[in-house]
């Protein structure tokens, strides 16, 4: 984990040796890149892909770690209690990495410009976000049910079919999260309820960013709304109906944790010295590191601010990957790079890919944990390169159109 680290190529990349603010139109053409950020992707992603493993399983009732416990049943140091926190943990890692990036970009234009341009902003997430999406949706809604061999015991063609247009229509709006707390899970398209998220977020955040100028204190004051209302909802004042909607919603409405990774943006970007030097410092990287591993071997879930822990756990070691010179580990390997490049089409197929396999395993009898997690994880890895090659980079193609600031990702 020690071994040697590319020094990024970006002009305006952080250094403590100085408290001033960096000068992005010094060469107003730099490109913004920040390493092992493709490599902290994957692994989001492969976190993700191991719980759904053991998912698909309890929901085909076949042998699984989750057995028919509930969520509270789950002690730390088990199987179980490891594979059930690493899902979610998958998703708020994403959540930081993109308050990071997107944040720390946001404020380059800024600076750059003197505004941000809100149209090529959508525009630019519309090319990365909605082709894929809208893919995955419309195979989930109006294919899937009907094809047999798809079929999930514990989902039936029934259960996607009712309140279908309602279902279509939320998921337009990106409201997957609302539709999944609301009216259950779709097959193959259970894990956009995330995507929804960010989408709410970034429906804010560049107006924010364009008109104020007290990025972390607008930062932590969007943390402190959603952590106080957090804690008036999981007071469980009343047993209505909204009010349990609401709770569930806002426990998949994580914005806080984009907001904690872009604080990290912030003082990377504005070069918080003091800030800087307590991150960057070794002892702080080897002690967040330790942390994270074993709370995460253990399968630790905090009864409060579980995700927000976390979140800034994530956030510490996302500062330290992306733009200490001295971090601990170096996750720019081209394989491992090229894997997190594919890593939106790694979360958004894994569910289906995972179903085919297992199916395919059980009707030529070789079902086996063996067969399967390899088979599940190099399949989905295949199709997310199929999907990035030929389907995503037309439109990131066109993405590059929009660009103000180029984040020096390549296609």
């Amino acid at each position: 984990m020690s071994s040697p680290r590319m020094i990024p190529h970006s002009t305006i990349r952080p250094t403590t040796k100085t408290a001033s603010r960096p000068d992005p139109m010094a060469k107003s053409g730099a490109k913004v890149y920040f390493p092992n950020l493709d490599g902290l992707r994957f692994i989001a992603a492969l976190l993700v892909i191991i719980h759904h493993v053991e998912m698909t399983k309890k929901e085909m009732h076949l042998p699984n770690v989750f057995g028919s416990g509930v969520d509270s049943s789950y002690v730390p140091g088990t199987v179980e209690a490891f594979v059930h926190v690493i899902g979610k943990l998958g998703v708020v890692l994403f959540f930081a990495l993109s308050g990071f990036l997107i944040t720390y970009l946001l404020m380059t234009e800024k600076a750059r410009t003197g505004t941000i341009a809100i149209k090529k902003f959508y525009l630019r997430r519309v090319m990365r976000i909605w082709p894929l999406y809208f893919l995955i949706v419309f195979f989930s809604l109006f294919a899937a049910p009907h094809i047999d061999f798809l079929s999930i015991p514990d989902y039936p063609k029934a259960h996607v079919l009712q309140h279908l247009w309602l279902k279509a229509f939320l998921f337009i709006f990106f409201l997957p999260n609302l539709l999944m707390v609301g009216l259950g899970v779709i097959p193959f398209a259970g894990q956009t309820w995330s995507i929804g998220t960010e989408e709410q977020f970034y429906l804010m955040w560049p107006w924010v960013m364009r008109k104020y100028h007290h990025r972390i204190r607008i930062l932590l004051t969007i943390i402190g709304i959603y952590a106080a209302v957090y804690i008036a909802l999981n007071l469980d004042l009343s047993q209505n109906y909204f009010y349990q909607l609401a709770k569930r919603f806002w426990g998949v409405f994580n914005i806080d944790i984009m907001a904690i990774g872009g604080i990290g943006a912030v003082l990377v970007f504005e070069k918080r010295k003091r800030a800087l030097d307590f991150l960057y410092a070794r002892a702080t990287q080897y002690i967040t590191l330790a942390i994270v591993l074993i709370l995460i071997a253990l399968g630790v879930h905090f009864p409060w601010f579980h995700f927000e822990i976390y979140g800034l756990l994530f956030t510490i070691l996302i500062v330290n990957l992306a733009t200490n010179p001295r971090s601990i580990i170096n996750l720019e390997q081209r394989p491992v790079k090229y894997l997190g490049r594919i890593s939106y089409g790694l979360y958004m197929f894994h569910a289906l890919v995972i179903l085919v396999v297992m199916k395919l395993l059980l009707r030529w009898n070789l079902y086996h944990d063996y067969w399967l997690y390899p088979l599940a994880v190099l399949g989905t890895i295949g199709i997310a390169t199929l999907s990035y090659e030929y389907f995503e980079k037309q439109f990131l193609k066109l993405k590059k159109r929009f660009v103000i600031v180029d984040s020096g990702a390549k296609l």
